[in-house]
């Protein structure tokens, strides 16, 4: 990029003093020819602005200068000038004496020949200092292009670094997690192979591998369920929801799971509310942030959950409950895969995978999902656009 734009801007910067040159010896050429056409009438009084500009001298065929108009140049210097416009390598070329610095034309008649000057050092003066803004502006211009380039690199590569990192990041921490219940079932395994083992012992060893087994496949459905939402949820897929039946029977579903652990759950749900999307992916979400208010949540306390209206383009989801209080930071990592506030949850089953599943599936509906937290609440908020053709 830095290559091309180099060579762009070279060629801009170098073509606008050609340019303006090549304009000066058009515009002097036309003046010149002008003063052709009547160089006596033009040239003869010498109150005339263009006798201090142009001068004219007549060349008969045996080349004598015979007759002569110029306030700049004696006869000797004249004839100087028209030694050097016959020995003019480049002829009718570029009609100009380089080391005269002079614009010149001609026009010839039987009997002589009318030549026409006019000094060009002031247009040269103008093209080199016009040159040398040129390269000033190039040099300039290439290194603000320079400094752009590497920043705008750095800022397209940032999101492809960042998956790569998270890529990383993530296949890390599920060796992590798969490794430790694969120790515990290869230990207790072990264990049973033993011939003097008791009964008791293989009792208490076989509950542990089907505690840890359990565990690693919860833990590898969500990774499976990751690997397919991060493919995208299939266009056909997302249909009308009624999003507010839908958070009534998994509040009824999970009022049961959650009072078993001690919690009761209190509801609030606007009527009639619809979106459009995957109905079982919005079901998941519910069911994760319900499952995760349980798990974090104070013994004994209530976890609210309510669905409203937001102005008159989204509906608002959010589930809270009381527990503690969590830092900005962890306010916004929440979400990343394998996080969690607290790393002996993986012990109950947590593995910090259901929430940055829900981000996701939000994420593909359109909508948006974020934490907030008061001094003893945590709450989980969903947007979501509201279905047009269901608006009241």
């Amino acid at each position: 990029m830095i290559i091309i734009a180099t060579i762009l801007l070279g060629i801009l910067f170098v073509s606008i003093p050609i340019l303006e040159s090549n304009l000066a010896r058009s515009n002097a050429s036309n003046a010149l020819n002008v003063i052709l056409d009547k160089p006596e009438e033009i040239l003869s009084p010498r109150d005339n602005a263009s006798s201090l500009t142009y001068s004219a001298f007549y060349v008969n065929h045996v080349g004598t200068i015979t007759r002569y108009y110029s306030m700049q140049y004696s006869r000797s210097q004249l004839e100087q000038i028209y030694r050097e416009i016959q020995s003019d390598y480049y002829g009718e070329s570029d009609f100009m004496l380089e080391n005269s610095h002079l614009y010149y034309n001609y026009s010839k008649s039987a009997a002589g020949t009318w030549y026409a000057i006019e000094s060009s050092m002031e247009d040269e003066l103008y093209t080199d200092s016009l040159f040398r803004t040129c390269m000033l502006m190039y040099v300039v211009s290439l290194v603000i292009v320079s400094i752009m380039t590497i920043y705008l690199s750095k800022w397209i590569i940032k999101p492809t670094e960042f998956a790569w990192n998270q890529q990383k990041q993530f296949i890390a921490d599920a060796s992590h997690e798969l490794k430790t219940p694969l120790t515990v079932i290869l230990t207790n395994a072990e264990l049973l192979n033993k011939t003097e083992t008791s009964s008791t012992s293989q009792k208490k060893y076989i509950s542990n591998i089907l505690t840890e087994s359990h565990q690693m496949k919860t833990l590898i459905t969500h990774l499976l369920d990751l690997a397919r939402i991060d493919r995208g949820i299939p266009k056909e897929n997302f249909i009308p929801v009624d999003i507010s039946g839908l958070v009534t029977d998994e509040s009824l579903v999970m009022e049961v799971e959650l009072f078993e652990r001690g919690h009761l759950l209190e509801t609030s749900v606007d009527e009639k509310l619809f979106v459009k999307g995957d109905l079982s992916k919005l079901r998941e979400v519910i069911d994760i942030l319900l499952d995760n208010a349980g798990k974090y949540a104070y013994d004994g306390t209530t976890i609210k959950m309510t669905l409203s209206k937001q102005y008159s383009s989204n509906i608002l989801l959010s589930v809270s409950n009381k527990g503690d209080k969590l830092s900005d930071k962890e306010l916004r990592d929440i979400f990343t895969r394998f996080y969690r506030t607290d790393s002996s949850r993986s012990h109950n089953g947590s593995y910090g995978l259901g929430l940055s599943i829900a981000k996701e599936i939000i994420n593909q509906h359109g909508g948006m999902i974020w934490a907030e937290c008061t001094d003893d609440e945590i709450i989980f908020k969903v947007k979501l656009p509201m279905l047009c053709s269901h608006r009241e």
